[in-house]
């Protein structure tokens, strides 16, 4: 049957709905959250209505084209590249969170319709946030913004993750279709009869995945460089970092998020992806080994030209992404020896730094600081058994 925005009949109960494609999951109507499953869901929609409540003019970036100017061509690069991708990848996410993890069909959970929403609108913000960057820099914004397509080293990054949600959308496109098909005419052939139920699950299954390599993984070379100019003894482009800083904040939510929803899909046979899951990890693991060689090859591209930055470069970055694949690893029940990796000391503990919302500094007012501490290396990530979500 074809699912509706809003379905008149039964009341949907929280309690008798499965996060992702429950036994009635387009039956869609009374949204309400007083008694939920998954109620460490409401909190974190909670913590991202409040921690993610900033606007895109809080920060002052009007010292930011003379710092840019005073740049060399090694540091423009550096700063270009990042930025460019980072428009890329919330572009993305400013759009992919409902496409794929609110369908039609796939999930009417009331909380998890709370988070997603609120989920896909911080990245709006970044993405809004990002125009103001460049407008501060640029006097042509068209043409940075066009130059990002013609980046083919943008592109090539960007490759693996879109090819994955673009997989992802074409089942469930498919899965409407034949959805669309039956109610219309019951008993009708299918038009795509090689979706099923357990194509469908891997859809679901490997989009969470990709999301969480995105949230955890692929913005922080662009986080850790940019941080580096405002590091530097002159605290260049300290206005960016700011904005990086906010950004990383939500994102650390996002991933957390996602990081728990994996690890219940594992292990929580009622959810009904736990065979799905064993039977995907080698797959996973080959995802994992895909973005860490585009991560690195990426690292190389930022440092082609050189480094001035003190206490930055290519080996540098390079320890620091092995840290956080092999965090990231450990943190979904994977084990990051598969991709020759372990769990060490965090090479660039400054970065914490950046990862603490405190005394992010806004213009013309300061805004309300909000202390949340992202968990970047084991002995802030606690573990947690199922019976805690």
């Amino acid at each position: 049957m074809s699912c509706k925005i809003f379905k008149l009949g039964e009341t949907v109960v929280s309690k008798n709905t499965r996060l992702f494609l429950g036994e009635d999951s387009c039956n869609r109507n009374i949204q309400t959250y007083h008694d939920p499953k998954y109620p460490w869901i409401l909190d974190f929609a909670e913590e991202m209505r409040a921690i993610g409540n900033w606007s895109k003019n809080e920060i002052d970036l009007s010292k930011e084209k003379r710092d840019f100017e005073s740049l060399d061509e090694a540091g423009k690069h550096i700063y270009e590249s990042g930025l460019k991708f980072a428009i890329t990848l919330d572009s993305c996410a400013g759009r992919a969170p409902l496409q794929l993890f609110n369908n039609g069909g796939i999930s009417n959970n009331p909380e998890w319709e709370l988070y997603i929403t609120n989920h896909q609108n911080n990245e709006l913000l970044h993405s809004e946030s990002y125009t103001e960057m460049v407008r501060a820099l640029y006097n042509n914004v068209d043409e940075f913004i066009g130059g990002i397509i013609d980046d083919e080293y943008v592109q090539r990054r960007a490759t693996s993750i879109l090819a994955g949600f673009d997989w992802a959308t074409s089942v469930f496109d498919r899965m409407d279709a034949n959805s669309t098909v039956l109610s219309l005419k019951p008993g009708a052939v299918k038009p795509f009869p090689e979706v099923n139920e357990r194509m469908v699950k891997e859809a679901v299954y490997k989009s969470a995945v990709i999301l969480n390599m995105f949230e955890g993984i692929r913005f922080f070379c662009t986080f850790v460089t940019n941080w580096s100019f405002s590091e530097q003894p002159e605290k260049l482009m300290a206005g960016s970092s700011n904005v990086f800083k906010l950004i990383a904040r939500d994102e650390m939510v996002h991933l957390d998020v996602f990081q728990r929803v994996i690890k219940m899909l594992n292990t929580d046979e009622s959810e009904g992806f736990t065979e799905i899951a064993k039977d995907l990890e080698d797959e996973v693991y080959e995802m994992y080994a895909t973005g860490y060689k585009e991560e690195m090859e990426w690292v190389e591209y930022l440092f082609s030209k050189g480094s001035p930055l003190i206490g930055m470069n290519e080996a540098i970055l390079k320890q620091y992404m092995d840290y956080i694949f092999a965090v990231r690893l450990t943190n979904i029940g994977l084990d990051p020896k598969r991709l020759g990796l372990e769990v060490g000391e965090n090479p660039l503990p400054w970065v914490d730094n950046y990862l603490d919302s405190t005394n992010v500094k806004s213009a013309p007012q300061e805004i309300e600081s909000v202390n949340y501490v992202a968990a970047i290396d084991l002995s802030k990530d606690e573990d947690f058994e199922l019976g805690d979500l």
